[in-house]
């Protein structure tokens, strides 16, 4: 059918939800795994890979590089998880770390406050003036996180296929309508949707591979993936003249390959403004 992903507010229901469409649909339920997966691959604990990726914007502007290629980790574990389709993620920001890839269902559930602070206060024994001061200030630090990250207002409706409110909606029924929706044709994973995903899959391994090679430092790339033939673009990091020596192409085309799953391997060097974001 489809892969799910399911943004929300601090206990707004999102696991829960998750779970039930788990349950309905026979889909593996996803969450901290891909960061573990991600942590992993970059031989760093979990507690600071989640410390990197939801530090504020504030200590952001200091650690942009730093948390540039945790991010690419989380993208890539993620999308790992991906290629073979039929997934529930609820974890950091997949609607925008799958963003453009197809068969992708967007899904964001708006829970009342009150319900919310009401959480807080039965899971951290808070009272409820302080959970709801707890509730606001983890809101904005997702807000600022994603506008600084990708550029855009995570609230913003456009950037899911369906928003679900529970103010009148129960999670049951929630339930029973993201699970109508993801047997729609159009979430179909079809062998065309299966190859997209594993080149989307591909490009991240190298981009992670390049971001983490002391070889190719100082440097941002970006990659795209037709069947094993990957397109590697990049710029030096830096802004204005930089002192930082250019990898060579033949430097990153061992890098690439040795991610795994790459057959040919095209390097262009460009102007810093024409590199893609992270994702």
């Amino acid at each position: 059918m489809a892969i799910i992903t399911i943004s929300r507010g601090s206990m707004s229901g999102g696991a829960a939800l998750a779970h039930c469409l788990g349950g309905a649909l026979g889909y593996p339920v996803l969450a901290r795994e891909v960061l573990i997966d991600a942590a992993a691959r970059l031989g760093v604990p979990e507690e600071v890979l989640r410390e990197k990726i939801q530090t504020s914007s504030g200590a952001f502007e200091r650690l942009r590089e730093d948390r540039r290629i945790y991010v690419l980790a989380l993208q890539s574990a993620l999308a790992d998880r991906c290629i073979s389709g039929n997934l529930i993620y609820h974890g950091n920001a997949g609607h925008f770390l799958l963003k453009d890839l197809p068969a992708v269902l967007r899904v964001r559930l708006i829970a009342p406050m009150a319900t919310r602070v009401r959480e807080v206060v039965e899971r951290q024994g808070l009272d409820p003036e302080s959970a709801r001061e707890y509730v606001q200030y983890v809101d904005q630090e997702r807000i600022e996180w994603t506008k600084f990250v990708y550029g855009v207002d995570w609230q913003d409706p456009n950037n899911y296929d369906l928003v679900i409110n529970l103010q009148d909606v129960s999670l049951e029924t929630a339930c029973v309508m993201v699970s109508s929706v993801v047997k729609l044709p159009v979430y179909a994973i079809t062998p065309e949707v299966l190859k997209k995903l594993r080149d989307f899959a591909l490009a991240c391994r190298v981009q992670v591979a390049l971001a983490i090679n002391p070889e190719a430092q100082g440097f941002l790339f970006d990659a795209r993936a037709d069947d094993g033939k990957v397109v590697v673009t990049g710029e030096s990091a830096e802004a204005g003249p930089s002192s930082v020596p250019k990898p060579s192409e033949d430097d990153i085309r061992s890098i690439a390959v040795a991610a795994g799953g790459v057959r040919e391997v095209k390097v262009h060097f460009v102007r810093s403004e024409e590199v893609g974001r992270v994702a």
